[in-house]
């Protein structure tokens, strides 16, 4: 969609604020499947309803059509808690018309989901939204994408966009990590004996090596004691601080969950988090974010720097190298199957359900990051 599309619908918008039922019923050709969900929960229509300072991104007719195809439309409709964390992840803490979202090509926005069980992030849950060539995208849970088909239906408390996709409610890292296809990581916290932590603890950011980068130190894992991969692991977490791409600048440091400082540099618009690169940036989390880097960190090796000249960057760890081709961690890790894609959403569950809200999650927040209907931000921290 491009910028002059979105500021035409602006200004044939920019009338007297109608109230929220007045817009959604003005506009019931496409947003009636959505009303009768939002009729259907009187409590969070009437918060909506009387709020102020708020931004509505409403589902299509056809977004939630193909979400009905999927099971967790039953989950919905039949778990009133999950309806309202659902829908509150809809709407933005804030009003943003479209100018406001196409000022950057990346903003972290806040949003009403702040319940226990669904989210564990001081402030409550974010949205990526990015804005390419004019037009507006927001990235949820699984990195699934959700763009702007119309914009700044204005009513008393905010304004209302119309987006072609469900938001998803991210998941647990566990759950993310495997839908990522991150296996080795997760067998690595798995023998660590660090799920939990991960999973529970709130406000954090974690960098994720990928498959080949455990490979490439394939030969030193065997002589890894629990303290040793703990310690590694640990060097991969910031505690109590989501750190988005947006917070990243050239010199940055941030101390570690193992003690050590990770080290930040920019170089031509790619980030590095000592000599590893980030190649997917911002992937949400229940707790915080992910950043997925080609590298294992070395907390003995902190000054470890980058050569961005390199087409690959040699391992943190002195004397590693690759076994046979081999991917270390991923013995019994059990990989989510892919069920039917839609674009609404639902693309890969979890072979076994996890705790709490983050089995209805999952549900919809499997898609692998790297699949269709997907989005990965290359580099762009």
């Amino acid at each position: 969609m491009q910028l002059k599309h979105l500021t035409l619908l602006a200004a044939a918008n920019a009338v007297t604020a109608q109230s929220l039922a007045e817009v959604l019923a003005a506009q019931a050709e496409t947003l009636s499947s959505l009303t009768t969900w939002l009729e259907s929960q009187e409590l969070v229509y009437n918060l909506l309803a009387g709020a102020e300072d708020v931004t509505l991104l409403a589902p299509s007719n056809n977004a939630l059509q193909q979400l009905n195809s999927s099971p967790l439309a039953n989950e919905l409709l039949s778990n009133t808690e999950f309806l309202t964390a659902f829908l509150s992840y809809h709407v933005l803490n804030g009003t943003y018309f479209a100018s406001n979202l196409t000022s950057s090509p990346v903003q972290v926005i806040p949003t009403l989901l702040d319940l226990q069980g669904y989210d564990n992030i001081a402030g409550g849950q974010k949205l990526i939204a990015q804005s390419v060539d004019g037009g507006v995208s927001f990235i949820s849970g699984g990195g699934l994408k959700s763009t702007v088909q119309a914009a700044n239906f204005n009513y008393t408390g905010g304004t209302i966009h119309i987006i072609d996709n469900i938001l998803t409610i991210p998941a647990n890292v566990s759950t993310t990590a495997l839908s990522a296809n991150l296996t080795a990581l997760v067998g690595a916290v798995q023998q660590a004996g660090l799920v939990e932590t991960l999973d529970t603890t709130p406000d954090l950011t974690i960098f994720a090596p990928t498959n080949d980068a455990f490979a490439a130190i394939g030969n030193l894992v065997s002589g890894l004691t629990i303290e040793q991969l703990t310690s590694i692991l640990g060097y991969h977490v910031v505690p109590g601080a989501v750190v988005y791409s947006t917070d990243v600048t050239n010199g940055l440091t941030a101390k570690s969950l193992q003690g050590t400082d990770l080290n930040f540099r920019v170089v031509d618009g790619e980030v590095w988090v000592n000599s590893a690169k980030v190649i997917a940036a911002d992937v949400l989390v229940a707790n915080g974010v992910v950043h997925v880097i080609d590298g294992v960190l070395n907390p003995d090796n902190a000054s470890a720097a980058p050569n961005p000249a390199a087409e690959t960057q040699a391992p943190a760890f002195p004397g590693a190298s690759s076994v046979g081709g081999g991917v270390p961690f991923t013995s019994g890790v059990v990989v989510p199957t892919p069920a039917a894609t839609n674009t609404a959403g639902p693309g890969a569950t979890p072979t076994e359900p996890v705790t709490a809200g983050q089995g209805k999650v999952a549900a919809v927040a499997g898609a692998a990051l790297f699949g269709a209907g997907a989005v990965v931000l290359m580099g762009q921290m």
